[in-house]
């Protein structure tokens, strides 16, 4: 390279960006229909009245996670959400190998291995803060 001459910048791309919003959905709408029926989870989940609404507020979850913005901002106390719930390590586990699984059939290997390594973290943060 010679002087003065710039090198090649690299753009990265947020993870929102590699997946799209509508794959981010339909993730989220699959992994809610099977964890319904889920023998572990689904107790944690039965007080639920509005799945739709629901699934909605998870996708918009994720996205902004993922690096994503939403036109009308909204606040996420994971922790707050989830201290009701008497979650137990095994909960959460499963719910770990469910959105793994889930993130499999729906993406391609390297976008599910991105996601699910941002589920783990939070998966751990409720671990250590909940339990």
């Amino acid at each position: 390279m010679q002087t003065g001459e710039s090198s090649p910048r690299r753009k990265i791309e947020p993870l929102c960006g590699k997946i799209g919003r509508s794959r981010v959905d339909q993730v989220i709408h699959a992994f809610y229909t099977r964890l319904r029926t889920d023998p572990v989870l689904h107790p944690y989940f039965d007080g639920i009245d509005d799945f739709a609404e629901h699934e909605t507020h998870i996708a918009d979850f994720w996205w902004i996670a993922m690096g994503g913005t939403l036109q009308q901002p909204c606040q996420f106390d994971m922790l707050e959400r989830h201290r009701p719930l008497g979650l137990t390590p095994a909960a959460i586990e499963r719910w770990l190998t469910l959105f793994g699984d889930t993130l499999t059939e729906n993406l391609p290997p390297d976008l599910a291995a991105q996601w699910l390594q941002m589920a783990g973290a939070i998966g751990a943060n409720l671990e250590r803060h909940l339990l």
